[in-house]
C-alpha cells in the first residue's frame, strides 16, 4: 500500500459507531461494535489498556479535555495545566492507525511503546507530551502526520526505522532537547520545519547512500549535522 493510501484512512469516530458502541469499565474506554476502533475515553485512569483486536486509537481519544483541569466551566485554562490524566498506555499488537491528537496535551506520559503493526501517527498525535524522552519507531510505520511529536519538549533521541516514507511539516518542531536522530534511507518526503526550533539537535544520522538525497530533502541550514550512521 502506498504511503498515501495509508495517511488517508479514516481515523474519525463517526455517529454511527457511537449508537452502536461498546463501553470498557475498566478502562474508561469505548469501542466501535466489532472491536476494532477505540473512539473514545472519558474520566480514565492513569494507566490504560488498550483492548486485543484494536486497529484504530480515532482522533482526540485521550486528549486533554477542559474537564480535567480544576477550574471552573468556562474558566480560561492557563497552558501549564492544560494536561491530560494519562500516564501510560499499553498498546495492542494489531494496531494500525493513531488519530488525529489522539493523544495531544498527555504531559505526564513519558514512556511509549509503538507496536510492530503500527503503520500511521496522525497529525499532531503526541503534541505537547512534554514527559516523553525517547521514541523508537517499528519498520511497519510509513508515514507520520504534521507536528506529531511537536513541543515535545524532553524528547532527547529519536530512532525512525526502515520503512518510513514520509514524515509531515513539524513533525518534532519545538522539541528543545532532541540532540540526535536517525533517519531511514526510505524516506521520500520531509515536510517544511519537520525539525523547527530544535535547538539542540546536533546529529542526523542517515546512510551513507542516501547522504545527497537527504541534502535535496532538508533544508540547507541542517546539511552540516548530516553524519554516515552504521546500522
Amino acid at each position: 500500500m502506498d504511503w498515501k493510501d495509508v495517511c488517508a484512512v479514516d481515523t474519525s469516530a463517526s455517529k454511527a459507531d457511537f449508537e452502536t458502541d461498546v463501553w470498557d469499565d475498566d478502562n474508561s474506554c469505548n469501542y466501535s461494535s466489532d472491536g476494532t476502533k477505540l473512539l473514545d475515553a472519558e474520566n480514565f485512569p492513569y494507566i490504560v489498556k488498550v483492548r486485543p483486536g484494536t486497529r484504530i486509537i480515532c482522533d482526540r481519544a485521550f486528549a486533554f479535555q477542559d474537564y480535567m483541569a480544576d477550574r471552573r466551566i468556562g474558566e480560561k485554562i492557563p497552558e501549564e495545566e492544560r494536561v491530560s490524566t494519562l500516564e501510560k498506555i499499553f498498546l495492542p499488537e494489531g494496531l494500525t492507525h493513531i488519530g488525529r491528537e489522539a493523544f495531544l496535551e498527555c504531559g505526564w506520559m513519558k514512556g511509549l511503546r509503538l507496536p510492530s503493526s503500527l503503520q500511521y501517527i496522525g497529525a499532531s498525535a503526541f503534541c505537547y507530551c512534554w514527559e516523553l524522552s525517547s521514541l523508537s519507531c517499528p519498520s511497519s510505520l510509513v508515514a507520520i502526520g504534521d507536528d506529531a511529536f511537536s513541543n515535545c519538549v524532553s524528547l532527547e533521541k529519536v530512532r525512525l526505522d526502515t520503512g518510513l516514507k514520509a514524515i509531515g511539516a513539524g513533525v518534532f518542531f519545538g522539541c528543545d532537547s532532541l540532540s540526535q536522530i536517525t533517519l531511514p534511507s526510505e524516506l521520500e518526503f520531509i515536510g517544511e520545519d519537520a525539525f523547527g526550533c530544535c535547538e539542540s539537535l546536533k546529529r542526523i544520522f542517515v546512510e551513507e547512500s542516501g547522504l545527497e538525497k537527504f541534502r535535496s530533502l532538508l533544508p540547507g541550514t541542517l546539511h552540516s549535522l548530516l553524519r554516515v550512521s552504521h546500522r
